[in-house]
């Protein structure tokens, strides 16, 4: 499908320009801790790449609903390629201030980059194929975290990190003229122009998908903190373990794909539910005594996130108006990432008081209760007809696609 299709130009895109920043991530942070020595500048690096989503996710929204979608893609590529090279004028611990500056401007470019991707896709995939698409984004994800996250701490040490700092300006170059070829339909910018003005209308199926969302941010921020110390800590692995993890949440996000293209009919309880056995698979890991066992409680997570990660994106974007895909995607963008932001920083806080196992344990049981409780709003609401339009709309569309 993906060979014939216009979105290949933004899977392939997406493949060097993900690698790229895992490359530039991996060499930053091992920059930040010769230079410094300190875990206090990593942690303040790492809280720098969440505070542009507040603000620039919503406005990146707001340029997809105005302008041309795969241009707005293409500047911000290239706005970002002379920051992401200004890493190579950092030598001293004076010049670190300069880091700071570059991993914030690039930050924001990824902000306002993440909503218009999406509302892209929304734009040139039909109907039919959103669940398919939204596996392929699922598959990019695991494929840049096996092949940037674990390669890139390689290439760092092997060839040095200015080297790793000239791979990343090279594949924003790279992504920029990958893109190219894209054409979308020329009709749906005429349509928004016209329509953009108008402020978004959040029905309750779109709410709902919000804080399902916002529950998954928040199991995940503790699940990103977990990692490192689950191989480095709990296992006493140190890197290896920690690269072991992220090649575990790699491989699952690629297997998720398998899945999720599988799946003909779908709607807010299924991605709902998944978000409940997800929540269950925190919980298994936390208890988990042998190192094996956690990489596949690893694998499974990912495999699960990644399938109802897909699925709601498919069903958003099937069911939300064309005039306000940019806004939806970007108001979206915002909140999640800023709650991820917290989450992490209140997990650190939290593994100054309990141990690793236990804040598992918490995020887990978020996710358990957070799902639990979503379900029961869901048919609560079900009843009053809250949702039934829109969701009868999916199912119809899926099971007619199912007979054809």
């Amino acid at each position: 499908m993906i060979r014939m299709h216009s979105y290949r130009y933004l899977f392939y895109s997406g493949i060097v320009n993900g690698i790229g920043d895992r490359f530039s991530q991996v060499a930053v942070l091992t920059l930040l801790l010769q230079l410094t020595g300190s875990g206090l500048a990593v942690g303040a690096a790492l809280g720098l790449r969440v505070l542009p989503y507040l603000l620039l996710s919503p406005l990146g929204g707001r340029l997809a609903d105005r302008f041309h979608k795969k241009w707005l893609l293409v500047l911000t590529d290239v706005f970002r390629i002379p920051f992401a090279l200004s890493f190579l004028l950092v030598d001293t611990k004076e010049m670190v201030w300069l880091v700071f500056m570059a991993m914030f401007v690039l930050a924001c470019g990824e902000a306002v980059y993440q909503p218009v991707r999406k509302s892209l896709i929304a734009t040139i995939v039909e109907k039919d194929d959103l669940v398919k698409v939204n596996g392929w984004e699922q598959l990019l994800l695991g494929v840049v975290l096996i092949a940037g996250s674990i390669t890139g701490g390689v290439v760092a040490y092997v060839f040095g990190t200015s080297f790793a700092f000239w791979l990343n300006g090279i594949s924003f170059i790279a992504a920029a003229v990958l893109i190219l070829p894209l054409k979308s339909p020329p009709s749906s910018i005429h349509f928004e122009k016209e329509e953009t003005r108008k402020r978004v209308h959040w029905e309750g199926w779109m709410i709902f998908v919000v804080v399902i969302q916002l529950v998954g941010a928040t199991m995940d921020g503790a699940f990103n903190v977990l990692i490192s110390v689950y191989g480095a800590e709990t296992f006493h692995l140190g890197e290896l373990g920690v690269g072991f993890l992220y090649g575990a949440l790699g491989t699952g996000l690629v297997a998720s794909f398998f899945f999720s293209s599988k799946i003909k009919t779908y709607g807010l309880p299924l991605c709902v539910a998944l978000l409940i056995v997800e929540g269950m698979l925190h919980l298994l890991a936390s208890r988990m005594a042998n190192f094996p066992g956690l990489w596949m409680m690893f694998v499974s997570i990912a495999l699960i996130g990644g399938v109802w990660g897909a699925l709601l994106d498919a069903f958003l974007m099937k069911n939300m108006k064309a005039e306000e895909q940019g806004r939806v995607f970007g108001w979206m963008e915002s909140w999640t990432n800023v709650q991820l932001g917290l989450m992490m920083f209140a997990s650190g806080w939290f593994l100054d008081v309990f141990n690793a196992r236990t804040l598992g344990l918490w995020g887990g049981g978020i996710g358990i209760i957070g799902g639990v409780w979503l379900l029961f709003f869901y048919f609560q609401f079900r009843k009053k007809q809250a949702f039934a339009s829109v969701e009868e709309g999916s199912d119809v569309s899926c099971r007619n696609k199912e007979r054809e």
